[in-house]
């Protein structure tokens, strides 16, 4: 197996962190690109839910017929400012349905309703880095693009801002099984507070995977959250707010942007190197465990495209002003 290298695993944790940090993937890498170095990333993910769990994780047979689906265009940018930070940008399209008995508003017609969501701001900063591992803390700001509807079964989000904060590690396992790469971020998000509620989660990504060739990966993705505080809306009695006070009209009426949403996701995904400078990669997830949601499955496939500016150029190699590394 041919030795691989930084760039390697940099060019495919992406693929993983559109799984492990849907919205944010950017921020999920381990590694980032060099002073002058960048990508550009754009993916299109299907996601169906069906049904719903209690706040115990069971499933709910009176709530079957509930059925969500979702159509989302995902890219984003990042750049390396330096060779220790790196900053990027994104803003998801979303295109989301409802179907079944309990509509919330007019939304929930059983018709797609588009828009985009959220802005993610964010950087990343290289605290540690060897040829084999690299630790990455980072911040990252959510920012809704606009005002949209959030009170609804059939919305593209919650309407809240949050900070995240948070650190990835990730590298290479060579000396356990020649082409085997790992990658884990931990992460903990501040979001606004809306009825005496602050829903702040905390997640827990990983992903192993392994080089079969110098062009083809494979890998499998776990993703965890938990959400501290928020409305039980899944409990037999109906809904109830998770820090014991009291129910009240607008607690209800934002259940759905304040529900205390706890999952495990579980999936797989593969990626091709077209060109040295071109992937394109596929992922599928499912719902292992989860607690007040309705669990999804999402289906997501894409393409990176990594770019060197005349920055980048000139400082890996004075002479030239283009890609200097061939592929391999």
């Amino acid at each position: 197996m041919p030795r691989r290298s930084r760039a390697d695993l940099r060019r495919v944790v992406v693929v993983a962190a559109f799984v492990i940090g849907f919205g944010s993937p950017a921020a999920a890498q381990a590694f980032i690109p060099a002073a002058g170095d960048g990508t550009v990333s754009v993916s299109y993910q299907a996601i169906v839910a069906r049904g719903q769990h209690s706040v115990l994780g069971e499933s709910l047979e009176a709530r079957t017929d509930d059925l969500t689906e979702a159509h989302n265009l995902i890219w984003y940018v990042e750049y390396g400012l330096s060779d220790r930070i790196a900053v990027h940008a994104s803003l998801p399209y979303m295109a989301v349905r409802y179907e079944g008995p309990l509509p919330h508003s007019d939304l929930d017609d059983g018709t797609y309703h588009g828009s985009f969501q959220d802005f993610y701001f964010g950087t990343r900063f290289k605290l540690v880095e060897s040829p084999r591992l690299a630790l990455t803390p980072f911040v990252e700001a959510i920012v809704p693009s606009h005002h949209y509807e959030s009170r609804s079964q059939s919305v593209v989000g919650r309407d809240l801002r949050a900070l995240v904060v948070g650190a990835a590690v990730g590298g290479f396992a060579d000396y356990l099984v020649p082409g085997l790469f790992f990658q884990t971020r931990i992460s903990h998000a501040f979001v606004q507070e809306v009825v005496d509620i602050r829903p702040n989660r905390t997640g827990i990504d990983s992903a192993v995977g392994y080089f079969v060739t110098p062009r083809f990966a494979i890998q499998f993705v776990e993703t965890l959250q938990v959400t501290h505080d928020g409305i039980d809306w899944l409990v037999p009695r109906g809904l109830a707010v998770h820090n014991g006070a009291t129910l009240t009209q607008d607690h209800r009426l934002n259940h759905d942007r304040l529900g205390r949403a706890n999952a495990l996701n579980l999936g797989a995904g593969v990626s091709f190197a077209l060109t040295e400078d071109v992937e394109v990669f596929g992922t599928v997830t499912k719902v292992a465990w989860g607690e007040n949601l309705t669990p999804p499955r999402s289906v997501t496939v894409g393409m990176n495209w990594s770019f060197q500016t005349r920055r980048g150029a000139t400082r890996a190699n004075p002479s030239v002003t283009g890609r200097v590394t061939p592929f391999r």
